[in-house]
């Protein structure tokens, strides 16, 4: 248990909650409401904050990223800035070699240049992937998607700043196979 709450001030230290989002899944739809509004009432959590996913949902990835364009402009964005930022590191790094650097350099910098440059470029935008690709929302969506499939109902509780994560996913354990939090 230990572990566990230090993970919580970890993560409470470094992301605010209204980043957070909260899963459980529940074998009936009756039981899923019933400790959403345990949730409710023990905490300020609201109703607009609350997403119920049902077995028969088609629409369940809209529901856990809701703002799939944000998303989408913030990959764009990373890739471009960070790839720019590789060009510039390689195009520096080029420039040191071909004034300071050994004879074989100098004597070639156009292939200094080249040599320099694309690893930059590589390494920036592999990074902007890295970043992109957001591994700590996998459970989360894993989550959901299984109990979809085993037709279970699953919550999604958007946290906003100053909400409790540890209470909402400690009252939601009561009566839920599985939770899970992940950064939204």
């Amino acid at each position: 248990m230990t572990q566990r709450n230090n993970l919580d001030e970890m993560r409470a230290a470094i992301l605010s909650t209204e980043h957070t989002q909260v899963a459980a899944v529940f074998d009936t739809e009756a039981s899923a409401r019933a400790s959403v509004d345990e949730v409710e009432d023990a905490t300020d959590v609201t109703e607009s904050q609350v997403t119920f996913v049902s077995p028969m949902d088609d629409t369940f990835s809209q529901k856990l990223e809701a703002d799939s364009k944000k998303l989408g402009k913030h990959m764009w964005y990373a890739h471009l800035i960070l790839g720019a930022a590789g060009l510039l590191v390689g195009l520096i790094a080029g420039w040191l070699l071909v004034s300071f650097g050994p004879a074989l350099t100098q004597s070639n910098p156009l292939f200094t240049y080249i040599a320099m440059i694309s690893p930059g470029i590589f390494v920036g935008l592999f990074v902007a992937g890295l970043i992109s690709l957001r591994p700590d929302r996998s459970e989360i969506i894993d989550t959901v998607r299984h109990a979809i499939r085993r037709k279970h109902y699953a919550v999604i509780i958007n946290m906003k700043k100053n909400q409790s994560v540890k209470n909402v996913a400690e009252i939601l354990s009561k009566t839920s196979h599985k939770v899970v939090e992940a950064a939204s």
